[in-house]
């Protein structure tokens, strides 16, 4: 395993293309003030000793020896010790609705993004549990399993929208089902499904799958985004133009509303609590409060505990690649020491005179 301990100082690569850009100009106009003192064809006779391929050589040098130094000074650091690091914690997973009704603003900037504005919350709130993430719409798929990594689990909630859904619709049951198989430990002592969702699922399955999910052992929150009055569902071209709002057959604007009742029977039929997603978030203190009071289960994870650096392997070859552009002179024939030999001459000449 590599990681960076100073990783912030990599953003300085960004400097690399613009470096590049600025080296190639430099160089144009030293050519187009040369042409305009001595013309074009004379130019080449006049400045015929000087070398345009090593003048590149020598920025290409500089331009490595900068990279090879500032990932270097990032500090990269390989880990040396694998152990098995014990932990406690309960088993979390959230089921997301990506259906295109979630994409209503009746909640500002959209359903979804307050979802997963809620979800990133609730991670971070997190100490040693695992959390996994269904993405459900007309169907339901794993987007994440159960896992430790929270920073994985917020980079894979960054990028759900509907378009990852292969069948629309508010398929409730079919989400509850999978984070059933998601929950693949029957050791685990506590499990815990968050549904958040705007609740339009007009069908019984997703109560008596709630009641089944009981059985297991699984405790079911529901978190409702949206608002009962509703609004419409904007429609919009690559995820940015807006082109109208969804109609139904008969060519009416399809207004969504939230299902709080549906909500209600679901988290009952789970032995857990209905709560009325806010832009806040306030409402997720009332699941970590219950989280906090249930039954740890320990369990090992193998991880790198010690790490030792490895930027000499890095600032060396950049200290190298610097004293070889150094001996390179930008004059055709030998590769002379384009600094230190004229000077070395000169004093030569100094000494046999006197």
């Amino acid at each position: 395993m590599i990681r960076f301990d100073h990783a912030w100082i990599l953003w300085l690569l960004v400097l690399v293309p613009v470096w590049i850009t600025g080296m190639m100009v430099a160089l144009r106009m030293r050519r187009r003030a040369g042409e305009a003192f001595v013309g074009r064809n004379l130019l080449e006779r006049v400045a015929y000793s000087l070398s345009y391929g090593r003048v590149r050589a020598k920025m290409i040098l500089w331009i490595a020896a900068w990279t090879l130094l500032v990932v270097g000074a990032a500090d990269p650091q390989v880990g040396t010790r694998l152990e098995e690091v014990k932990k406690k914690g309960i088993d979390v997973v959230l089921a997301v609705d990506l259906s295109t009704s979630m994409l209503c603003e009746d909640l500002s900037p959209s359903r979804l993004e307050n979802a997963k504005h809620e979800i990133t919350k609730f991670v971070d709130g997190l100490k040693g549990d695992r959390v996994g993430i269904v993405a459900f719409a007309g169907t339901a798929i794993i987007h994440c399993p159960l896992t430790t990594d929270y920073g994985a689990v917020k980079l894979l909630v960054k990028v759900m929208s509907p378009d990852l859904m292969p069948e629309q619709g508010t398929a409730i049951s079919d989400a509850i089902d999978a984070a059933r198989k998601t929950f693949n430990s029957p050791d685990v002592k506590s499990k815990v499904l968050v549904i958040i969702t705007d609740g339009e699922d007009h069908e019984q399955a997703a109560i008596d799958a709630a009641k089944e999910a009981a059985k297991d052992g699984i405790k079911i929150y529901t978190i409702g985004v949206g608002t009962p009055t509703g609004a419409p569902i904007p429609m919009k071209n690559g995820k940015v133009t807006d082109t109208g709002f969804k109609r139904d057959e008969s060519g009416q604007v399809v207004v969504t509303r939230l299902n709080e009742v549906l909500l209600e029977q679901i988290a009952d039929a789970g032995n857990g609590k209905y709560l009325h997603g806010t832009q806040s978030g306030k409402e997720l203190d009332a699941i970590w409060s219950d989280i906090s009071s249930m039954e740890k289960t320990e369990y090992g994870k193998k991880q790198f505990t010690a790490f030792e650096d490895r930027f000499q392997y890095l600032v060396l070859p950049a200290l190298l690649i610097l004293l070889g552009e150094f001996f390179i002179s930008e004059r055709k024939g030998k590769v002379w020491i384009a600094r230190v030999a004229p000077k070395l001459i000169r004093s030569q000449k100094v000494k046999e005179a006197q």
